[in-house]
């Protein structure tokens, strides 16, 4: 998430300096500023700046003679605000004046709010529906391992129950589940095979459902 915006001018006695800034408490050291200033070396380019209390990334707009500033939280990927940046050195390109320079600075700052708060609460809503679809998951697999274990189910459909709840399965895990004699069992799982219901991996020595 964007902390805030800033202009950096360049002043041949003072170097880089802080021209404009949004919100007006932002901090911005001057180490960092000189730093800034320095990397970008009046070329343009994009350029992230990680420091231990500090994370920003940068552009230099060489007709301007100014670099676009954004300054973000700790673990921000400083190349998700690339756009953003694009986006204010557009507006830098047509208006230079600092009054309207600095209602841009907070457009674009609360802009950038506003996407990747969105972004943040879209990631939020997926992960919680990912967690639930894992809970459901769980919840079926259990029932399904609870009705394998009703001895009214014959060989046949305790095979397809158990490659239903698992990609796949061995012979040895198959054995291990169901309670029938291996030669039974092999007996099924040929007949299975030849109705095309499961699959068999020789290499691997592992049945799968067929879809």
């Amino acid at each position: 998430m964007v902390k805030g915006v800033a202009l950096i001018a360049w002043d041949v006695v003072e170097g880089g300096v802080v021209r404009i800034k949004y919100p007006d408490n932002l901090d911005v050291p001057e180490n960092i500023v000189q730093q800034i200033q320095i990397s970008h070396n009046f070329a343009e380019s994009h350029i992230i700046t990680e420091e231990k209390n500090w994370n920003s990334i940068s552009f230099f707009n060489k007709d301007k003679e100014v670099i676009i500033l954004l300054v973000l939280e700790k673990y921000d990927d400083g190349s998700d605000y690339i756009p953003v940046l694009e986006e204010f050195n557009k507006e830098l390109e047509t208006n230079t004046e600092d009054e309207l320079l600095t209602q841009h600075l907070k457009r674009i700052y609360e802009f950038s709010l506003n996407v990747f708060r969105t972004r943040d609460e879209v990631i939020s809503k997926l992960s919680n529906e990912v967690a639930l679809l894992k809970t459901n998951e769980y919840d079926l697999k259990k029932k399904f391992e609870r009705i394998i274990d009703v001895d009214n189910l014959n060989v046949k459909s305790k095979i397809q129950f158990l490659l239903t709840i698992n990609d796949y399965l061995s012979f040895e895990d198959l054995s291990k589940s169901i309670n029938t004699s291996e030669k039974w069992l092999l007996n099924v799982l040929n007949t299975l095979q030849s109705d095309n219901i499961i699959g068999y991996n020789k290499k691997k020595n592992i049945y799968f459902l067929n879809f």
